[in-house]
């Protein structure tokens, strides 16, 4: 198969956890060398501003599909295709609920990352993220406690061990962004390879003719994942684009 777009998942995919990691050598070589074949697209749920320093890593050129959905741009130009922002009135309700749970979250509006206090008053907020230090139960409660509510979309996220929450609105997925990607490049799906490890990457898999976890990944990932690479540590995605793209004949 001649795969035309290469859709990376950042954190647990192409770098362990961890806010200043970078791509391995090896990663970082693979990356490159199938930039040469195809278009490269990372989605996450970062920020573009958390984002720059692996963009000037890896001298990326081609999409970011970023704030887990919310933005797509052009990594270059950073010309934005769409953005989808979360109802104010909406958001102001989450944070009191969140708050008042005694858990300490963030706000991204506006381009800016901002620790919630009970000031706050929403502008343009693509998402709300709480922080990864939580037992899974917590969370639990909390995604009941707002799960009922319309137009917004609740991911769990986790690190080594802990576990936390992104909230966004509910077109702003990776899925939505690689259609859009697809619609402008003019491929298909089966012409898609996505690499995933957490629950954002559901829609990722969803949209990718080769659905790829690491081996990292949640379980409940790797149940509808066609391959399953090496971990983040073992640098899966290098053995994934060596063995898809750069020796495929």
């Amino acid at each position: 198969m001649l795969y035309k777009l290469l859709v990376l998942d950042v954190d647990g995919t192409i770098i362990p956890y961890g806010m200043s990691a970078l791509p391995s050598f090896r990663v970082t070589e693979a990356i490159k060398k199938a930039g040469e074949k195809l278009t490269i697209c990372l989605a996450t749920g970062r920020p573009y501003f958390l984002l720059t320093k692996i963009f000037d890593h890896l001298n990326l050129s081609g999409f970011a599909i970023i704030n887990d959905g919310a933005q797509l741009i052009d990594i270059q130009t950073r010309k934005l295709y769409y953005e989808r922002v979360m109802d104010p009135e909406i958001v102001s309700h989450i944070c009191r609920i969140i708050h008042r749970a005694g858990i300490p979250f963030y706000i991204h509006d506006n381009g800016k990352d901002l620790l919630y206090t009970p000031d706050y008053i929403p502008n343009r907020p693509y998402n709300i993220l709480t922080l990864q230090e939580h037992e899974e139960e917590k969370i639990d409660k909390l995604v009941t406690l707002i799960s009922y509510l319309p137009s917004i979309k609740i991911n769990k996220t986790h690190g080594a061990e802990n576990h936390g929450l992104l909230i966004s609105h509910a077109s702003a997925t990776k899925l939505h962004g690689i259609y859009e990607v697809s619609r402008i490049l003019r491929i298909k799906k089966e012409e898609i390879i996505g690499i995933g490890d957490s629950g954002n990457d559901f829609p990722l898999l969803m949209a990718s003719g080769l659905k790829v976890a690491m081996g990292n990944a949640i379980e409940d990932l790797k149940e509808i994942a066609d391959h399953v690479a090496p971990s983040v540590e073992e640098d899966g995605v290098a053995h994934v684009i060596e063995k898809f793209i750069l020796n495929s004949s």
